[in-house]
């Protein structure tokens, strides 16, 4: 699935990237499609794969071809095109994956309307957000959020057609969606041609891990330019990540471009991975960062020959050196690559392969240029020095829709996007991520990164899962606090944690606000860890403290 599905490449090939002035340039692939929209060639590749397996719903064995799915999708076109929806609309999609989760967003990029994945998990809060944010016609959802959905439409005094996959009181179930059209309407159905192929195809949300989710706009142009490859070296892949999450998005996209054979499943289940792998003969399996520890962490692995598997991508957070040795440790045969990027650049920005270096997220992939820049005079920094990074490309978010200050925040006068991590490209041109800006700890004068914290700790047998933020201080700035859930079985003192830290690292990095122990994680709907909701549960501590 584009340059990520590639595991047979030589050791050590010609590098695929230039440098200059400090500057990392992707292999510049010009933009070659025949096709003039997204939804021309997801029309065209559903058509070429008809009698292949597009999906298999592994909670009841379902086998849908692609034929059936083009069936369903130009049903759900027709009925959107009947309920009035045109070129521009906004069309919303709240669900996990499913064999019809995909179905709305393929029927939006038939007529040109934007699909615009949600968070199946998200609060009544947040639903009104993006209700605001979006405005969609037309609200495709499981039964899970809908109550939220509706109550969110009542406040805002909005009224978007809602339909359940499902049935739901006051809403349309996506059953009457499929039914109703005749074969002579299905024959006489076309994808709508587009004039503007830099006319908005999809609105993707942040990962809203330190505030409220922003709206990332994405263009046709950018997503062909991100499929465009031909690189296919697997044929039955696996992952978890919803619509909702950037990598969900595009894997979908490429699986079909592809025709490769897409297991699903809801939800990520350490020992329901290893019996999907094999009872599929998965070759290609995405996990995020989070996925990746447990699924070390739990064992399963070790007890199953998982010998179908060909590649392991991870990406969503950092990935240490220490965790990827041990899981080639576990899975020796599999490559287990790590990617770097983020929503707003449409997914990855560099990619590791077997011969760049444990820990780092390799290189800098065609079509991007990347930089790190010094945090405090904006210069561009030479090898191993640690700034912000900085990312270039065509395929990059038009902007935050409807939010020209966010964007022009985003984004320099040259077109660099400001991506909010640290990091630094060592001699080779591999990056390694450090931390996130916005996560950096500031204790007098020093600015600590909760990450190397978070990599010590982790070493710790008992720590299941680890999250370092800041605790407001009146003379200090912040102190530094650990969040940590325990391993079943273990007991760990807030003593040995602290110690730990205090024993191993420079005085600045001390867990001067001590540990709490959690029974569970909150968690954002891209699966990474909430940090704003740790900072207000920091802050809330930090504040009973002084009173007491």
């Amino acid at each position: 699935m584009s340059g990520k599905m590639v595991v047979d490449e030589p050791k050590v090939p010609p590098k695929k990237f230039t440098v200059e002035n400090n500057v990392y340039k992707g292999e510049v692939v010009p933009f070659s499609s025949e096709y003039k929209s997204l939804g021309e060639l997801m029309w065209k590749s559903i058509n070429k794969y008809k009698n292949k397996i597009a999906q298999v719903d592994a909670q009841t064995d379902k086998v849908v071809t692609y034929a059936e799915l083009q069936n369903k999708v130009v049903r759900c076109a027709l009925w959107l095109q009947e309920h009035g929806i045109k070129s521009g609309d906004v069309i919303s999609i709240c669900s996990k994956n499913t064999i019809d989760s995909i179905v709305p967003c393929l029927a939006a990029t038939y007529i040109n309307a934007i699909f615009n994945p949600w968070n199946e998990d998200m609060n009544l809060h947040t639903a009104h957000h993006v209700l605001e944010q979006t405005m969609p016609k037309v609200i495709f959802c499981t039964k899970k959020p809908v109550d939220i959905i509706l109550t969110a439409m009542k406040d805002k005094n909005c009224s978007p057609i809602v339909v359940v996959y499902g049935d739901h009181p006051s809403t349309i179930p996506f059953s009457d969606v499929l039914s109703g059209y005749s074969d002579a309407h299905l024959a006489n159905f076309r994808y709508l041609e587009l004039n503007d192929i830099k006319t908005t195809a999809c609105i993707m949300h942040t990962s809203g891990t330190t505030g409220m989710p922003k709206s990332a706009e994405f263009s046709n142009y950018s997503l062909l330019l991100a499929v465009q490859d031909d690189n296919k070296a697997t044929e039955i892949v696996l992952w978890f990540s919803s619509l909702y999450w950037i990598s969900g998005m595009v894997m979908n996209i490429n699986s079909i471009t592809k025709g490769v054979k897409v297991i699903i499943y809801p939800d990520f289940d350490e020992e329901m991975t290893c019996q999907l792998i094999e009872k599929y003969k998965v070759e290609w399996l995405f996990l995020d960062t989070s996925m990746i520890s447990r699924f070390l962490k739990a064992g399963f692995a070790t007890k199953y020959p998982l010998s179908s598997l060909k590649v392991l991508l991870s990406g969503g957070a950092i990935l240490t050196a220490k965790t990827q040795e041990e899981l080639k440790r576990v899975l020796p045969h599999v490559p287990i690559l790590q990617i770097y990027g983020m929503t707003e650049a449409c997914g990855l920005t560099t990619m590791q392969f077997p011969w760049h270096k444990m820990g780092s997220c390799g290189t800098v992939i065609p079509n991007y240029e990347i930089k790190i820049v010094d945090l405090d005079n904006g210069e561009t920094l030479g090898p191993n020095q640690t700034g912000e990074i900085f990312i270039r490309s065509a395929i990059t978010m038009t902007g935050y829709y409807r939010n020209p200050e966010a964007t022009k925040e985003m984004f320099d006068e040259e077109g660099w996007m400001h991506s909010g991590d640290i990091g630094y490209i060592d001699a080779d041109g591999e990056l390694y991520i450090v931390d996130r800006l916005k996560d950096l700890i500031k204790y007098r004068g020093y600015q600590i990164s909760p990450a190397e914290v978070e990599v010590l700790l982790h070493t710790h047998p008992g720590v299941l899962v680890v999250a370092v933020v800041g605790v407001p201080h009146p003379i200090d700035m912040e102190h530094p606090v650990a969040f940590v859930t325990i391993k079943p079985g273990f007991t760990v003192t807030e003593k040995e944690l602290v110690d730990l830290v205090a024993n191993n690292m420079a005085d600045s990095f001390k867990l001067r606000a001590g540990v709490v122990f959690l029974d569970a994680f909150p968690y954002t709907g891209t699966g990474k860890i909430a940090k704003v909701e740790l900072k207000a549960m920091a802050k809330k501590l930090a504040v009973e403290e002084a009173d007491d």
